[in-house]
């Protein structure tokens, strides 16, 4: 049987001086961005790099740093050891994830409105052990990196559509204005609300095509909805027959399709607002 020379000893049969690390350590590529999850509160994502071994034995990755920016703002560095095995003369796909809150985020950058993307940098190490010792790879890549914004609610007015005394009815429409950052259109769906009216829930449902808000925008969508005088008290009658301002209560549960996918968003908005 043929014995192969362990690569340990290759050094000492032939000479040092024959030999160069960088001939032992590995390539590095990077390949793409991987978003894993994301929601108004987070992102997890995993910088994907192509690893080329050109050992015939399995090599660990046995150190990195990373400094990531984000529109030319520092947000995260550091470094860490990881076990990691390399195929041996072959391709692996190592990952490096970052999960990340939006507080922490946009509190160090700022994403300009009209956009989905910011502009990312990332850099550091990667220390291989190679059979004569450990040598470090340098890597620097840039690109464009999600920019998930929470949109923002606030009460327009509300509008006495119809008003009938004699079947102490009133049909109102309270209109919601939401504010855009992003380049692409939001589309809000499967809205599952509550609505008050000076502190006396007046109605309850499931919207399913809410509406959409043209990016970089202030839209306006509204919740049509019949109120039962009777069961609503003097202060909201008073504020509806009046046209004076009355406290309004919103609790809601939606999705929010976004350039990232669909993101679950929850309301709790109370005010006084306007009647007209």
């Amino acid at each position: 049987m043929r014995r192969i020379l362990p690569l340990l000893l290759l050094p000492l049969a032939f000479g040092c001086d024959e030999f160069d690390l960088q001939d032992y350590v590995p390539t590095v590529q990077f390949q793409r961005l991987d978003l894993v999850d994301i929601d108004f509160q987070h992102i997890e994502a995993d910088f994907v790099f192509s690893v080329d071994n050109p050992n015939p034995i399995e090599i660990g990755l046995s150190s990195f740093s990373y400094d990531l920016d984000l529109e030319g703002e520092n947000l995260l560095e550091g470094d860490n050891e990881e076990g990691f095995a390399l195929e041996a003369i072959g391709s692996s796909e190592l990952r490096l994830p970052l999960d990340l809150s939006w507080e922490d985020a946009w509190s160090t950058a700022q994403a300009t409105r009209g956009e989905d993307y910011v502009d990312f940098a990332l850099g550091g190490h990667f220390g291989f052990m190679t059979p004569l010792g450990e040598g470090r790879v340098p890597y620097s890549e840039d690109g464009d990196f999600p920019a998930l914004r929470t949109p923002k609610f606030r009460f327009q007015k509300v509008r006495v559509a119809s008003l009938d005394l004699l079947s102490q009815t009133a049909g109102i429409e309270v209109d919601l204005g939401v504010d855009n950052a992003h380049r692409s259109t939001l589309f809000f769906d499967a809205v599952d609300y509550q609505l008050s009216l000076a502190g006396t829930q007046v109605a309850s449902g499931l919207i399913d095509e809410f509406g959409s808000v043209a990016g970089a925008t202030e839209g306006t969508l509204t919740i049509p909805v019949d109120v039962n005088l009777l069961a609503v008290g003097t202060t909201v009658v008073n504020a509806l027959v009046n046209k004076t301002p009355v406290q309004v209560g919103l609790e809601a549960s939606m999705d929010v399709d976004t350039p990232f996918g669909i993101v679950p968003l929850d309301l709790d908005e109370l005010a006084q607002v306007a009647v007209e």
